[in-house]
């Protein structure tokens, strides 16, 4: 069809005029009709070839489409990814998502929020193909990774608490305390920090999610209690009159999620890739024990 020769044909090639034109015959028997027609010293396409070298393109198109695809999935590079997280997800993965994405265009990710006890329980249904979950774990749970930081407090950078290096139970007392709620780990050990101290547990506000709390603050609702990576991810995002600053807590609480893949099958290349970006992400604000 491009040479209109059988002769140059072969060349292109690299087999031998013979070896084209039986095989001209071959393919003009399968299909039931006549290729080409002889003009003088060329062959000429029949409008039937045209038809058929149409639809030939378009199939050998769609071979490579399939060879490019199958080439994307082995090296991580296209595919959908869907994870599972609570609160530390809405602050912590936009940024490894974003990063993720920009290697990967070819790739759709997918961010279901759900309670800890929601991802603990469907991850073992394949909902997702994993899961960051707040402990505790039991032995159906395969736990992949354990990230542990500390939780800091945030406040606005105008708090009266701004040029303290350290914040503890006893200087919160006057001031309207964000938490997340009782269903939450962290909640009873702020409780039991400030019991400890003898200062009185009244949060002014409770709320399911770290960045519900973070938003609160910034929004001049008080102080809160988060993890160093939401707390550092938020300070990065905010500026102006909304800036923020990060204290440590004392005493020092410790913040864990666990990272959960299905009990049946392995990791996909892209969740792999994915999880070793995250691993780079957390990395800096972990406790090491």
């Amino acid at each position: 069809m491009q040479h209109r020769s059988a002769t140059e044909a072969a060349r292109a090639l690299g087999i031998s005029q013979p070896a084209v034109s039986a095989a001209l015959k071959r393919l003009e028997a399968d299909v039931g009709f006549a290729l080409f027609r002889r003009e003088s010293r060329h062959i000429v396409p029949t409008p039937e070839a045209h038809l058929l070298h149409n639809e030939a393109i378009r199939a050998l198109a769609g071979f490579a489409e399939l060879e490019d695809a199958a080439a994307g999935i082995s090296a991580g590079k296209r595919g959908v990814l869907t994870i599972a997280s609570p609160g530390p997800g809405i602050v912590w993965l936009p940024g490894v998502v974003s990063r993720f994405q920009r290697e990967r265009p070819s790739t759709t990710i997918r961010l279901l929020t759900r309670s800890s006890e929601n991802v603990r329980s469907l991850v073992s249904a394949r909902a997702f193909d994993f899961g960051v979950a707040e402990p505790p774990f039991d032995r159906t749970n395969v736990v992949l990774r354990r990230y542990r930081m500390s939780l800091d407090c945030v406040m606005p950078a105008t708090h009266a608490l701004a040029d303290r290096k350290v914040v503890t139970p006893d200087l919160l007392e006057r001031h309207d305390l964000i938490i997340t709620s009782q269903s939450r780990s962290t909640y009873a050990a702020v409780s039991r920090a400030f019991e400890a101290s003898g200062t009185p547990f009244h949060p002014a506000i409770e709320c399911e999610f770290f960045a519900v709390a973070l938003n609160l603050v910034i929004d001049g609702a008080g102080v809160c209690l988060v993890d160093a990576l939401s707390a550092s991810e938020t300070l990065r995002r905010t500026s102006g009159a909304s800036a923020l600053v990060v204290r440590p807590f004392a005493p020092a609480i410790h913040y864990e999620v666990g990272v959960l893949k299905p009990t049946i099958g392995e990791l996909s290349v892209l969740a792999e890739q994915f999880l070793k970006l995250l691993d780079d992400h957390v990395a800096p604000y972990l406790i090491r024990s």
